[in-house]
Order: C-alpha cells, then sequence, then structure tokens
C-alpha cells in the first residue's frame, strides 16, 4: 500500500515552482497547477466534520515494462513501511491517532495515497501522506518482508474463482495492451525485485507533473493551495521518457475462451471492444450498458433471469479508461445453460441495433446513471474519488459537464452504438466452470448463436413496458404503535427509507434457517397491487431503490430516492411493507438462486471457517446458524411459509420507521400517517424471550475443514458481550489496538514477521451474546507460527496495561470511525433505526462517545482478561493443510 529518491532529483534540477493563480472550475471548486507541474484540486465542502486527502500519481500497472510487472502496486505497499521522518507503522498510526483512516491502491493507471478523518486535521493528512510519498526509505529488509505479504495477497487472488475469472477475461480481451496484465504482477516479477528497481521506476513516473492532490472538507482553498505549495513547490521535474503503451489491435472474432477450476457456480462472460473515456461516444455507451444490464428492470435481468431463469444474476457495464476498453456482460448460472444463455443474451442485445428503445426506458436509465454520480457525492471521499477521475481520465475534474453529455443521449444513439460496436467479428465470450463440466465451445459454433440470435433480433418486435433517508431528529410514535424518526438533512438532494422489524437469525430455527434471507430477496418482488415487473419499472422510473434486508437480529426494508421522488417512493415502501405479495412463482425463482449463493460460500474459505466457527461457539443459539440457511431448509420453505413468518416478525408496533435526506419532518410525519395509519396489527407475535443464550466451551474446541487451496484461513475466538453491556467499551478499545494498520496485530505479525497477509481482530456484539476473536489469512508453512504469535499478543494485552498513547489513539479511532460511519443518509437512517430498535435511544452517539472516553487502561486488561479465556475458546483452520 504503501525514499529518499526526491531529495536525489532536488540536485538535478535546482528551481523552487510557485503555486500560479488557482482558477474557479466552479463554486467552491479550485484547480490549480504548481509551476513544477503539479495539479491541485480543492472543493470547500462547508461544515463538513470530515474531510479527505488523496494525493493520485500517474503511476499505473499500464506504464510498468517488460519486468516491472507489479512493482507500482508494490510501491503501493511500501510507501507505508516507513520514511526519514516515520517508522514503519508510524505512517498509518499518525492518521489513526487523529480518528482517520489511511489507505492506497493501485489501478491500471493510477497509484492514489488517501486518507479520512476529522476536518480539522487536513493538514496533518497532507503531511504525512506527503511524508510517505516523498521520503520513503525502502528498507531492504522491510521490502523482502512486504514482498511476500504481495506473494500471500497473490495466493489469496488465486483462490478467488472470480478473481481468477476476471484475469482470464482481461488476458482474452487484450493481446498487446498491457490491460491484459494483473495489477498485482506475478510470483516470479515481484519475487525479482530489488530497491534499486523501486528508485529507479520512481524517478521515472513519481515526478510533479504525474501528481494530482486532492482535498475535500471543511477547508479554504487559499490554505490549501499555499500548505500544497509549502510542500512540493521545491519538487522538481527531470526529463523522462514518454509514457508509450502498446496499442491494442482490432479483435478478429469471434473468440471463445474457457476455464475450469474448484468451483462451485458457473459464471459467463461477453465481451465487446469500446474506445476509450474521451471518446464522443462513451456517453451513450455508457447508457446502453444501463439499458442491457443495469438492476433487475435491464433488459437481460428481465428475459435470462426473471422471465426464463437462465441465470441467478446478470449485469453489464462499460469499462472506459484512458485507453480502449470492453462493454462487458457477466452472469453466474449453472454449466448446463451456458450455451443457451450467450445466445439470448445476444439476442437481446441485437435488438437494439434494430428496435428504437423507448423514451420512458431511456429516461430511467439517464436518472440512474446520474442517480448513482449524486449518491456518490454523500461521502468527501466520493467526491474527491470523482474529482480524481475525471481529472485523470479527461483533464477536466467537472462531472457536470459528463453528466449533461449524458442526458443528451438520445434514442437514435443507442441504436448507433450498437450497431457500431456489438459485432459478432469483435465479439469474445467466455466461461468458468467447475473441474471435469466438459463444457465445450468453439469459434464456429460461437459464430453460429451470434448468427441465429442477430436473426432472432431482427423478427422481434418492441415489448411493451408497463409503467410503475446527528442531531436534528425528530421522533414521532403513531396511534397504531410505529415509531417514526426524521432527520432533516437538506445538503444533497437524496433521501433514504428503513424499515425495520426485530427478526433475522435471532427469529429462525434449524427448519426455517435462511428464511429471512429469502425474506429479503421476496419482499421487493410485487405486492398485492403489482406484479414484481410493475413494482420494479416504478422504482427505476424514479432512480431509486427498494430491497430487502436481514440480519442477525433485524430484518426489513431499505429505500433511496431522489428526494423529489419521496412521496411516490414512500408509497412504493408501505405497499412493499404492509401488502408484500409473496408471489409463488417469485419463490419459485427465488429458491435456487438462493441455494446457489449458499454453494457459492463455499467457495469462501473465509466464510466457511467463520460458519463452522459460529457452530461451535454459540451451540443451539440462533447465532449459530448460517444467515444463508441449509440446503434442506431452503428446500423445503414455501411462499406460504415465509409469508407467516412475516406476517408474525412484521406488526406495526414493532417496526422502527426512519427517513434521512432532503425532506421536512412535518411533512414526513403527515405522509406516513396517510400511508400507513390504518394498519393495525394482527396475530401474536414474536417472544424473543424464548432464545437461550450459550455458554463457554468447557474446554478448547479445535476443528479443522482441509481443501485444495493455496492459503489456510485461521479463527480463533471467544464468547463476546452484549449491546447493553458495559464491558463493551473497554472491549472495543480492545480489539481497536489489535486491529488497523497500526495496531499489534498487523505491526507483529505482519510488518516484522510477515507471518500473513490478512488478519484482524473482530468485535460481534449482540442481543443475548456476541463474539470476540482473530481471524488470519496465511500459508499453510507459517500457519502454526502466527496462531503462536496471536497467542503471544493475546496474552500480553491480558495481563500488561496498554500505554496511554494507544489507549488515546483507540479512543480516538473507534470515534473517528463512528462519525465516517455515518456520512450518508441511508446509513444515519439505519443507525437511528437500529438504536431505536436495541433500545439505546437517539442520544446513543453522545452516550458512546463518553463512555469510550472514560475507558482506562485498567478497564482494557480486565475486559481482555475477562473475555480472552485461554481455555474456552473456538479455533478453526480452513484451506491448505
Amino acid at each position: 500500500m504503501k525514499q529518499p529518491l526526491f531529495l536525489i532529483l532536488s540536485l538535478v534540477w535546482l528551481m523552487t515552482p510557485t503555486a500560479l493563480h488557482a482558477k474557479l472550475l466552479k463554486p467552491h471548486l479550485y484547480k490549480d497547477t504548481l509551476e513544477n507541474g503539479l495539479t491541485v484540486l480543492v472543493k470547500e465542502v462547508p461544515g463538513s466534520k470530515v474531510a479527505t486527502v488523496q494525493i493520485w500519481v500517474k503511476a499505473g500497472s499500464i506504464y510498468e515494462g517488460p519486468t516491472e510487472g507489479g512493482i507500482t502496486h508494490l510501491i503501493e505497499h511500501m510507501i507505508f513501511k516507513g520514511t526519514k521522518n516515520l517508522g514503519p507503522g508510524a505512517v498509518a498510526a499518525a492518521i489513526e491517532e487523529k480518528g482517520g483512516q489511511i489507505n492506497a491502491y493501485t489501478s491500471f493507471e493510477y497509484t492514489v495515497y488517501h486518507a479520512t478523518l476529522p476536518a480539522r486535521y487536513w493538514s496533518n493528512s497532507l503531511n504525512v501522506l506527503t511524508d510517505a510519498v516523498r521520503n520513503s526509505v525502502f528498507d531492504a529488509g522491510e521490502l523482502e518482508r512486504e514482498k511476500k505479504v504481495v506473494l500471500e495477497e497473490i495466493g489469496m487472488r488465486n483462490d478467488r474463482p472470480d478473481v481468477v475469472f476476471f484475469d482470464a477475461m482481461m488476458n482474452n480481451a487484450y493481446s498487446r495492451h498491457p490491460y491484459r496484465l494483473p495489477v498485482i504482477g506475478t510470483r516470479e516479477s515481484v519475487s525479482s525485485f530489488t530497491r534499486d528497481d523501486i528508485l529507479s521506476y520512481m524517478a521515472k513516473h513519481y515526478q510533479p507533473e504525474n501528481f494530482t492532490v486532492v482535498i475535500v472538507g471543511d477547508v479554504k482553498f487559499e490554505g490549501v493551495i499555499n500548505k500544497v505549495n509549502d510542500l512540493f513547490s521545491d519538487l522538481p521535474n527531470h526529463s523522462m521518457d514518454t509514457q508509450e503503451v502498446a496499442e491494442e489491435p482490432p479483435v478478429d472474432g469471434p473468440k471463445v475462451f474457457n476455464q475450469e477450476g474448484q468451483v462451485n457456480q458457473a459464471q459467463m462472460a461477453l465481451l465487446f471492444p469500446i474506445p476509450a473515456f474521451h471518446d464522443p461516444d462513451t456517453p451513450a455507451l455508457d447508457v446502453l450498458a444501463g439499458i442491457i444490464g443495469h438492476g433487475n428492470t435491464s433488459r437481460l435481468y428481465q428475459h435470462l433471469r426473471d422471465d426464463t431463469g437462465l441465470v441467478y444474476n446478470i449485469r453489464a457495464s462499460s469499462f472506459t479508461p484512458k485507453y480502449p476498453g470492453l462493454l462487458e456482460i457477466t452472469a453466474t448460472l449453472d454449466q448446463s445453460k451456458i450455451k443457451e444463455s450467450i445466445e439470448a443474451s445476444l439476442t437481446e442485445i441485437f435488438k437494439l441495433k434494430y428496435i428504437a428503445v423507448d423514451e420512458q426506458e431511456l429516461e430511467r436509465i439517464k436518472h440512474s446513471l446520474e442517480s448513482d454520480f449524486v449518491f456518490n457525492l454523500e461521502k468527501v471521499e466520493g467526491q474527491a474519488r470523482v474529482l480524481g477521475s475525471f481529472e485523470a481520465l479527461a483533464g477536466d475534474p467537472r462531472e457536470d459537464e459528463y453528466l449533461e453529455k449524458i442526458r443528451s443521449v438520445t434514442l437514435d444513439d443507442i441504436k448507433r452504438v450498437t450497431q457500431k460496436y456489438c459485432d459478432v467479428h469483435h465479439l469474445i465470450a467466455g466461461y468458468l466452470t467447475p473441474k471435469g463440466a466438459n463444457i465445450t465451445l468453439n469459434r464456429e459454433e460461437l459464430r453460429q448463436m451470434a448468427k441465429r440470435a442477430e436473426k432472432a433480433a431482427l423478427n422481434s418486435i418492441p415489448s411493451s413496458l408497463t409503467p410503475s433517508y446527528l442531531g436534528n431528529v425528530h421522533r414521532f410514535k403513531l396511534d397504531n404503535g410505529i415509531t417514526l424518526l426524521v432527520r432533516e438533512e437538506p445538503q444533497v438532494p437524496t433521501v433514504a427509507i428503513q424499515a425495520v422489524f426485530p427478526g433475522g437469525l435471532m427469529g429462525e430455527t434449524l427448519d426455517t434457517n435462511g428464511a429471512f434471507a429469502f425474506i429479503a430477496d421476496l419482499l421487493p418482488k410485487g405486492t398485492k397491487h403489482m406484479n414484481s415487473r410493475e413494482l420494479s419499472v416504478k422504482i427505476a422510473d424514479m432512480a431509486g431503490e427498494i430491497s430487502g434486508f436481514n440480519g442477525k437480529n433485524t430484518f426489513g426494508i431499505k429505500a433511496g430516492f431522489l428526494s423529489r421522488f419521496f412521496d411516490d417512493g414512500l408509497e412504493l415502501v408501505r405497499d412493499v411493507v404492509i401488502t408484500p405479495a409473496f408471489d409463488s412463482e417469485e419463490a419459485r425463482k427465488i429458491q435456487p438462486e438462493r441455494l446457489a449463493a449458499l454453494k457459492q460460500q463455499q467457495d469462501s474459505l473465509a466464510a466457511m471457517a467463520f460458519q463452522q466457527f459460529n457452530q461451535v461457539l454459540f451451540q443451539k443459539h440462533p447465532y449459530a446458524l448460517n444467515t444463508l440457511g441449509t440446503e434442506k431448509s431452503l428446500s423445503s420453505l414455501t411462499a406460504e411459509d415465509l409469508y407467516h413468518l412475516y406476517q408474525r416478525h412484521a406488526q406495526p408496533d414493532s417496526l422502527v420507521l426512519s427517513v434521512a435526506g432532503d425532506v421536512k419532518a412535518k411533512d414526513v410525519h403527515d405522509q406516513v400517517v396517510r400511508l400507513f395509519g390504518n394498519w393495525h396489527k394482527s396475530g401474536s407475535g414474536w417472544d424473543r424471550a424464548t432464545v437461550i443464550a450459550p455458554t463457554p466451551p468447557e474446554t478448547p474446541q479445535i476443528s479443522s475443514l482441509p481443501r485444495e487451496k493455496e492459503q489456510t484461513h485461521i479463527i480463533i475466538g471467544f464468547l463476546g458481550t452484549t449491546l447493553t453491556s458495559p464491558d463493551r467499551f473497554a472491549l472495543e478499545v480492545v480489539d481497536t489496538v489489535l486491529s488497523g494498520q497500526s495496531g499489534r496485530l498487523f505491526s507483529q505479525l505482519r510488518d516484522k514477521q510477515s507471518l500473513a497477509y490478512s488478519l484482524s481482530s473482530f468485535n460481534l456484539i449482540g442481543l443475548d451474546t456476541g463474539s470476540f476473536g482473530i481471524y488470519i489469512g496465511t500459508s499453510p508453512d507459517k500457519k502454526q507460527e502466527a496462531i503462536d504469535s496471536v497467542w503471544r499478543e493475546l496474552e500480553k494485552i491480558r495481563s500488561t496495561p496498554i500505554s496511554n498513547e494507544e489507549l488515546d489513539k483507540a479512543k480516538n479511532l473507534i470515534l473517528g470511525h463512528y462519525d465516517l460511519s455515518l456520512q450518508t443518509n441511508g446509513a444515519q437512517a439505519l443507525d437511528m433505526a437500529l438504536s431505536e430498535t436495541y433500545g439505546l435511544s437517539q442520544d446513543f452517539g453522545n452516550q458512546y462517545a463518553k463512555a469510550i472516553g472514560q475507558v482506562t487502561a485498567d478497564d482494557v486488561m480486565k475486559a481482555a482478561a475477562k473475555y480472552i479465556q485461554l481455555e474456552h475458546y473456538v479455533e478453526v483452520k480452513a484451506g491448505a493443510e
């Protein structure tokens, strides 16, 4: 993720660049360029409690030489391994002690170093990121350790079917262009890198002309510009070779690729080459991708999933980077339906060459694309990411112009770009199947399938489409028992709604296990007043979202709309909550998807390990159950069973309805009374008191799930605490001291010992009980050493008080993360609803901050000793032995 290189460069060019006059691009958005070519983007967000600082570097994997594959990503890791001023781990610690989060990522075209934290610390964050980018020392010993970490990451990627299939897609879609190569590199390339290699690469690419500093939050542009100038103005450019990228030749299609692996779920992909981001056709291609496969009102979803059941899920997206990209259609399905699904998908796509899209369908997708942008702006880091991306791709950070181009796309544009780019001669088709599936598809067979699809498209007629959520929290209690919570937040024209009931795993038995996940999928699939498609179209017409959710203690409905659609959106939420259809035909479609999700879970070693851990730890408590259910329970559940279970839990006096966003509390109250006021309780409801809490295991419970994989996933854990226990605050500090990039586990097991790539502590706080423990992802030859090291850290924290510095840092991190987690309307609405449901009150945030602030080092040691019981734990190992 993250050397004295720039000192060397400064000796070559003796100059002191200064800032040019900042340009106001639109209200509160400024762009400046230092004389050395470094770009600065500043967006003032008055009143924001959070700020983000990002340094974008035009250094991505596509600029790597033949022997440099993965070096950009390795540098991203090494940037956080110490500078002249900060030792290993201190870079992350400097941000986390201010309550912030720091990370980085590498893409094909650029590397981004970013930190988000309370706005008053933006200057500290910029100091830290600048020091890391300019003054990293790239210690040879740290480099060797971090190379091992990246090798572990490569191994973990090789265990993920979706990643393996994505790599195969890119490798087959591109023959020369470096997009064909994984950003992370290979075992051979990563193993070969030396410190000199890194310094040489950075000398070429880490120059001011390749830097863009993006800062968004409650800041003043003058102060930001001056600060950036102070930190970077002495950084010179030096002559560098033109960053040439191999040009991709036209595809001689159709092409077919296939892959077999240790998977339970088949995947399919259709790819068409399309131009780069700057091409005039890009907006129309983005809209085309939306029409084909964006959401459950899209053409492919309705025909291949809803109508014919050929796939479990299908989507389309347009990959439009700096260089020519791809129109991508991907699906999960049964291996026996791959060929039929390819032909059916091509038919639906080819129809758009000949039949004009309905105006309403076109506007729906435009609204959706606009909505995606607007909702992304709720968080400051989202705003900065949009600014950085548009600056990197178009040289202009303003997304407005792109949105205007989206709005200008016409019906003829859709037909034209479909004809231009969706051509069989450029088609690439591929699939991933379980080993031994023996599915064969050759080039000529694909050509004939495309020919039949083209003919079917020509003979088709247009389908007729049926039209169809601190402070300042207001609390209302309706006569029928509904609790309504409303937070007015007018800064962004969006609104979120959460309807929360008690239930989830807590309401399930062995026979009904998985029912609430099933219900969550089924709730939005129609009401007594409209079928699934009619409801989907109504939601999509408002660029909205209504979906079900479920967890360990609750379930319900979540929704989001542009605020101008609130009244109509709330009415749809009312119908879904009070009069859901529970249609047997829709349940029949969802049932195999739930079973498929269960199979897919078996492909994740981490998920398998956690499920086994929960089963052993929680015993007969509902938390022992799998949220997805079992094959037996899912196969036996009927729509009627689900309806009766829903009716038992979904009662007005148990509903908490929360709304957050650009609304007025009184208006919301009046609408809720009108729509929900006549809903009355029926039946006996659900009695949670019948649930029995588990007891700690009498002796260590150790189990193993061997699999033919490259990695081993390990969980060591204990019974934890509850939401209302006073122990929860000290135990959260224990968890925080152990976790994070500057936490004890990361520092010891990864930074110092290179024993694991992925590791963290976890702290599930439940209603009757909880869990606390450690998760490790490592290689099989290091697993026992990693386990021993974890136990040393656990013994240390339960027997020795933590330092005042660690205590203060942990508190700041906990409270900083709490604020960061509540940036969006959806997150606020959910927090309000859950606080009410769990009896924590709407003032819980203030109580929480006070309680965390009062935790002492002695409290931390006592909590660790109480919950980390050396003879009463569960250990699970999954993967390679």
